[in-house]
């Protein structure tokens, strides 16, 4: 049985969405060998695309090129089985298997601009009727999807996210520095301005330096942060960093924060977690389903408690966690043999 990828997130900037998208495809080549990759011209990441022997098809690029020229193209073949693990797939396409990574669309309107929230609103529901199965990040995120779309409970298999191929393959050399590391597309719904206000008011903020990887403009323009404050505090906005340098900060952070106000899994407290990193994070559903055992968790609305947080943390010595057990549980391996196995069962009813 030949299965179709929709490789359309060769065309944005990796962040967890496409990281799972990517190391989901290198599993899932491991283990089923007819596995095709279609994707728009836009291809910004060819490295991979070449990895991943990547056809390209149609004459549009972006939505237009998911809705129109990749559903069009697949009916030609007959219909085979579509896998899109970006939360997008073709509305119209029916032999559809899609992961759905989070709801943050349908949370508050401030988030996400208004043309992706209009988008998304329309498109998912109807996406998650339409699909032969879904698949998600973490049970929280099953509950949810379950409930805000009515798709039954049956329909949807919990795939979840792992750590990287290149960070497996990191060799840990760097000692540890007073290092507090913030990673993750920047968005407000990542209180980056919670964490630097806290920061700036602690005991630490001139013995610890925070590093937030995340878009410069985005956040100057979000936390009031301007180039002036930066120079005189010890926090670092670092974007457009390869592999290899963000394994490096990874060995070299103490901590890493995620005080995210709503998360389908949050791949970088996974990550802390392989580097040894001590973990802070907000006391959302999703981080507390997953890494309960692992992390300190937080308010993310609660500045003077983070501040505390943060310095308590910093005095603390590392506790080595077993992390063998995290990573048995959460990995791409794992999450491709779910994949597969459901698209061959629904493919033989």
């Amino acid at each position: 049985m030949k299965i179709f990828i929709n490789a359309r997130f060769l065309t944005q900037p990796i962040s967890g969405v496409q990281r799972y998208g990517i190391e989901c495809s290198r599993q899932i080549l491991k283990i089923h060998a007819d596995v095709a990759f279609l994707a728009p011209s836009d291809i910004i990441h060819h490295d991979l695309a070449a990895e991943f022997k990547v056809t390209i098809i149609g004459t549009y690029t972006g939505h237009n090129w998911e809705q129109i020229d990749l559903p069009l193209y697949l009916e030609q073949l007959g219909n085979p089985p579509l896998l899109c693990m970006g939360n997008a797939a073709p509305v119209a396409y029916k032999n559809t298997y899609v992961t759905i990574h989070d709801l943050a669309f349908m949370q508050k309107r401030q988030w996400n601009n208004l043309f992706f929230v209009s988008w998304y609103k329309w498109m998912i529901p109807r996406v998650a009727k339409k699909a032969r199965h879904i698949f998600t990040v973490s049970y929280v995120m099953k509950a949810e999807i379950e409930e805000v779309l009515s798709v039954p409970d049956d329909q949807i298999s919990v795939t979840y996210n792992g750590i990287a191929e290149h960070l497996l393959a990191a060799k840990e050399h760097a000692p540890k520095e007073k290092i507090i590391l913030s990673v993750g597309s920047f968005n407000l719904r990542k209180n980056h301005d919670k964490l630097i206000a806290a920061f700036l008011q602690s005991s630490i903020n001139t013995e610890y330096t925070l590093i937030i990887i995340g878009d410069k403009n985005k956040v100057f323009k979000h936390t009031g942060l301007d180039e002036q404050k930066l120079q005189t505090s010890n926090i670092k906005i670092m974007e457009g960093l390869t592999d290899v340098q963000l394994a490096e900060l990874y060995q070299k952070a103490e901590i890493v924060a995620s005080l995210s106000a709503y998360e389908g899994f949050g791949i970088p407290i996974l990550e802390g977690l392989y580097f040894k990193c001590k973990i802070i994070c907000s006391d959302i559903p999703a981080y507390k389903e997953l890494y309960n055992n692992y992390a300190y968790f937080c308010d993310s609305e609660n500045i003077a408690g983070i501040s505390k947080l943060l310095e308590d943390v910093a005095t603390t010595p590392y506790q080595q966690p077993d992390i063998n057990l995290l990573n048995e549980k959460y990995n791409y391996l794992n999450s491709a043999r779910i994949i597969i196995k459901t698209i061959e069962q629904n493919s033989n009813v």
